[in-house]
């Protein structure tokens, strides 16, 4: 009898561990560097979990791949349930069973990270960048009104090699930028705490403002309009300001 409640006690725990933010987002990261491995090493230099800083603070990459047609920005992501959302929302959603809850939409996170990248490549304006989102786990994506390439990691390597045509980096080049962006990239953990630190106070004001019904992005006020995929909190200075949420409860 002993031997079973042994059992599902370490059941429990290791559910626990794997269910960790922390763990997930390194199980999430491990499962797309597998991918990134198959890309061709001549043609393609990827860097993996780098924080570069910009004009508006720091910006922590999941996953960067430089290549001669362009650079690939990727975003991870370890959910599971259903997922949803828009190009151009604030918010998406999971929802698994009767439970609904919302996070950071991945989309604009990755606009961030390429804006920050620009500023230190500024010198590489011809550049394209394409920014990728990933999901790993059990996520399953439904209904998502997106133009960006959002995957799921066993289609990584398919949205990738898909991006040729006419070479914008020559190999020099790719060297040059895989060696500058090494180098600037945060190493000191104390200050990539104090990135994580920022990012979750942010999130954290943001979401007070929201509460009252003050936008985030200019001040203005939050008012219920109803659009195509049901009621929304905007901004009233639209079309100036296109912020949009959905509250909870309100």
């Amino acid at each position: 009898m002993w031997l079973l409640a042994a059992l599902f006690l370490i059941i429990i725990i290791v559910t626990l561990i794997l269910s960790h933010p922390k763990i997930k987002g390194l199980i999430g990261e491990r499962i797309v560097r597998k991918q990134l491995e198959r890309l061709p090493a001549e043609d393609y230099k990827t860097l993996n979990d780098i924080t570069i800083k910009g004009k508006k603070g720091t910006s922590q990459i999941d996953h960067l791949v430089i290549s001669p047609y362009g650079i690939f920005v990727i975003e991870t992501k370890n959910y599971r349930g259903w997922i949803y959302g828009g190009e151009n929302s604030e918010y998406w959603f999971q929802a698994i069973y009767r439970t609904k809850s919302k996070f950071r939409n991945p989309i604009k996170q990755n606009w961030a990270h390429i804006y920050a990248l620009k500023e230190n490549l500024s010198e590489y304006k011809d550049v394209p960048y394409y920014p990728i989102v990933v999901f790993v786990g059990k996520a399953r994506l439904k209904n998502l009104d997106v133009t960006t390439d959002v995957i799921y990691s066993d289609g990584l390597f398919d949205t990738i090699m898909k991006h040729g045509g006419p070479r914008k980096l020559s190999g020099r080049e790719m060297d040059k930028i895989f060696t500058t962006l090494k180098e600037t990239s945060i190493k000191d953990k104390h200050k990539k705490r104090d990135h994580v630190s920022r990012i979750k106070w942010n999130v954290k004001i943001r979401k007070m403002r929201e509460e009252v019904h003050i936008c985030p992005q200019c001040g203005g006020k939050l008012v219920k309009r109803a659009g195509k995929y049901g009621k929304f909190y905007g901004c009233n200075n639209f079309p100036q300001c296109r912020y949009k949420t959905e509250l909870d409860g309100s």
